[in-house]
């Protein structure tokens, strides 16, 4: 049986796109073969959910959301019940069977990046966890956790391949929203990676402020999309990993001039960002 990974990138409200993926990621890899998650922002609510087989729990989140405007959207979706509800229902332990599970953060006490593996995290305290993966920075309080300060680590590493590296994958399964065809770290861990990137021009404008039928839009067509991919890779099965490879490398080749993208330069300039954020503000 293969290792199969998956990162989901943070997007705003994009993220109802992710539920439709990660639909069908459960109906085509429906027995555990998903062992390595990694996931920024509301990345991490949404593998949260899968993660735990809560995914009804999360997809009646995103048909409930209501908001227009960043400042409403920031209150919303920080301290409004339709998310704080979620939270309190969807906040569990991880049994030794579930995969492990990196949550990007920002830790505004010491100023570094944190890859927070929740399988390792107090069950007491995955509340606090989950709201703090999506705690905007200079929009929204910090959480403080046993005397650090954490936030949504998106704003550093939104797109969070770096904790898979070190784990044994067959291939993995990225989600992210940028319309850049990425070549992640190297080209043999990129060969591994199966891109999925939702990226339409009037959906994006309006990623703000989201009615029933964008996100039952955005839902359907993670889903539809993710379904087509899987058919194409997956048509021989799981298990023949050349013929996967080869198949990865046509549909990556498919997506044009690829743009050279290392975590550690990425860290490093959005970090330097974020600081100068941070300082003219109060978080």
């Amino acid at each position: 049986m293969p290792n199969i990974g998956l990162v989901l990138s943070g997007g705003f409200a994009k993220g109802a796109y992710q539920v439709g993926v990660l639909n069908a990621v459960r109906e085509y890899f429906n027995d555990g073969k998903v062992r390595y998650i990694s996931a920024s922002s509301v990345g991490v609510l949404n593998a949260y959910a899968f993660a735990n087989d809560r995914m009804d729990v999360i997809e009646r989140m995103w048909k409930n959301l209501k908001f227009t405007g960043l400042r409403s959207f920031a209150y919303a979706y920080m301290r409004g019940p339709e998310i704080t509800n979620v939270i309190d229902d969807l906040a569990c332990g991880f049994s030794a069977e579930q995969p492990y599970f990196y949550a990007t953060y920002l830790n505004i006490s010491k100023m570094k990046l944190n890859y927070i593996n929740l399988k390792d995290v107090d069950p007491a305290k995955m509340k606090d966890y989950l709201l703090a993966s999506i705690s905007l920075p200079t929009l929204t309080r910090t959480v403080n956790i046993s005397g650090t300060r954490y936030a949504d680590g998106a704003m550093v590493d939104n797109i969070p391949v770096a904790p898979l590296m070190k784990h044994p994958l067959d291939y993995a399964l990225v989600v992210h929203f940028d319309p850049n065809n990425y070549l992640f770290e190297n080209s043999y861990f990129d060969s591994k990676l199966i891109k999925i990137n939702f990226f339409d021009e009037k959906i994006i404008r309006g990623s703000l402020a989201f009615d029933k039928d964008s996100v039952s839009y955005m839902i359907k067509t993670g889903y539809e999309e993710s379904m087509t991919i899987f058919d194409m890779l997956f048509k021989t099965g799981f298990d023949d990993i050349e013929a996967v490879y080869q198949k990865i490398k046509f549909l990556n080749d498919l997506r044009g001039k690829k743009s050279f993208r290392l975590t550690g330069d990425v860290v490093v300039s959005n970090m330097n960002k974020v600081l100068k954020k941070v300082i003219r503000s109060k978080i």
